[in-house]
Formats: structure tokens, sequence, C-alpha cells
């Protein structure tokens, strides 16, 4: 197989070698479109979102965990009012390099509130939590407490800094997900394997079902579409790329999966007929 050099100045090829991507989702600035995901073409660009709802007693907060399924999701309120929250993204498929972790807390700072309910779920990989806040007994006649909303603090926490301790000044400069504390930060990546080319994208929010893939040229073209699964103010986001050039006769069929919103493709290497 053969790899193009038909990249955009904006990036650069993943590492490992493998198929160079292309077809980025620049922006009209020139610039691309959400820097946490080159793919991405529309919606939110952040990987958190952090919505105050109506009467400013309600907060909904998005937090991106691509990979990771229901079971491997937790979150909790502590004796001290903060909302923990976490989740472990497993390997899936052979060729994965290394489990993706994430946690980290959101709390109350104005002093005069409490977490009264809390209620979250995660789908397509992507953690929604909403949470509802009551003032404190001694604060029911405070009419300046919390007149902005909802006040809130948080933090990502690494379990240990030996997690990173080998690419510490790299984690300053990409820290693109505040709350992924373990694993490939990148959210693409591509790398030759024995017999083929073993290919991984972000895609949170998407399901199987709003994914396609398909060849052209030589290119692999992948998209995917996440709908709006949410009524407090957040829209969907759409996803489109492209990497090769492959040449077709000494490729098999694409093998696809889409799983808890990571797009994961298996290119097949055969000899030419």
């Amino acid at each position: 197989m053969a790899s193009s050099s038909s990249t955009s100045p904006t990036q650069s090829p993943p590492k490992p070698e493998g198929p160079h991507f292309s077809d980025f989702g620049i922006a009209d600035s020139g610039g691309l479109y959400a820097t946490n995901n080159p793919f991405q073409r529309s919606g939110p660009i952040d990987a958190v979102e952090r919505i105050a709802l109506a009467n400013h007693d309600k907060l909904y907060m998005r937090v991106d965990m691509p990979g990771v399924p229901k079971e491997n999701m937790h979150y909790s309120l502590d004796a001290d009012n903060n909302v923990f929250f976490g989740g472990l993204a497993p390997k899936e498929w052979e060729h994965d390099d290394q489990e993706r972790e994430y946690g980290g807390f959101i709390g109350l700072r104005c002093g005069c509130c409490r977490v009264k309910k809390l209620h979250g779920s995660i789908s397509n990989g992507v953690l929604r939590m909403t949470m509802s806040k009551k003032k404190l007994k001694n604060m029911q006649n405070n009419n300046t407490c919390c007149t902005h909303g909802p006040h809130h603090v948080d933090t990502s926490m690494p379990q240990s800094d030996k997690d990173f301790a080998e690419d510490k000044p790299e984690r300053l400069r990409a820290a693109i997900h505040p709350f992924q504390t373990k694993g490939p930060k990148e959210s693409y990546g591509a790398k030759e394997v024995k017999d083929g080319f073993y290919v991984w994208v972000d895609m949170p929010g998407v399901t199987k079902d709003k994914v396609s893939v398909g060849v052209e040229n030589g290119h692999v073209l992948f998209s995917g579409e996440a709908g709006k699964e949410s009524n407090h103010g957040e829209s969907g986001r759409t996803y489109k790329g492209r990497f090769g050039t492959f040449d077709v006769k000494k490729t098999g069929e694409i093998k696809t999966d889409v799983k808890n919103g990571v797009l994961r493709m298996f290119i097949p290497a055969i000899g030419e007929e």
C-alpha cells in the first residue's frame, strides 16, 4: 500500500506510521472547527459543556468520554457537596494500544447552597448530568447569594503523576480534554498492523446507524452524525474526513465498528488477484 502526502498543512499524519489523514474540518477562518477533534464539522466545539438552566437553580453538564460503556461510568456526591465522575474506556479491538480513563469533579463554591439532586447517564460516549441546588437554611433570606446562577469549580484529577512521567511536557502542551487522566490524548489514530491498517476516530454521540464509510479514488471516506439527545440547549454534531490513499486492488472489504462513540476501521491487505 502507498501513503499519500496530501495532508492538511495544519495537521501532521498520525504516528506510528499509517495512512495519512486529510479532509480535516477547516473553518472559514483557516483553522480547525474543533481543536479537540479535527474531523468535527458542526456543533459544540469543546469536550465539556455547561449550561445554567431556568431560574438558575439547575446546572446541566456534558462531558465527552469516548469509548466508555455504561457499566464503566460512575458519578457520586460526597459529604463536602462535590460531584465526582469518571469512566474507563477499555481496549475493544486487539489493535487498541491502551485504555483511556476520565475523572474529575464539579462543586458549588458559593458557600450558600448545596446540591439537592443529581442525575447522570452516559450513551454513545457522552456523559450527561443535571444537578439542582438548594440554599442552606441559614442563607434563606440572603438575596445576594447566587444571583448569577450556579457557581461551580472543576478540575481534572490524574490518578498519579507517574501516569504521565514520560510525557509531562506534551501533556501540558496538549491538554485538550480537561478530564482525561490516562491513555492516548488524540481523538484519532492509525497504524499498520499485521495484514492491513487499523484506524480509529472519536465520534462522541454517534450511533452505528448514523455512520457512513466508503471508498473513493483510493481514499477511505467516513462521516457520522450525532443527534440532539438533550433538551437543555445542547445541539447535535457532525463529523467527516478521509484517509489514504490505498491501492484498491490490494485491499479487501473494510471492517467497521461503532461502539460508545468511537469508530474503528480495519482495511485488510490482500494480494493482487
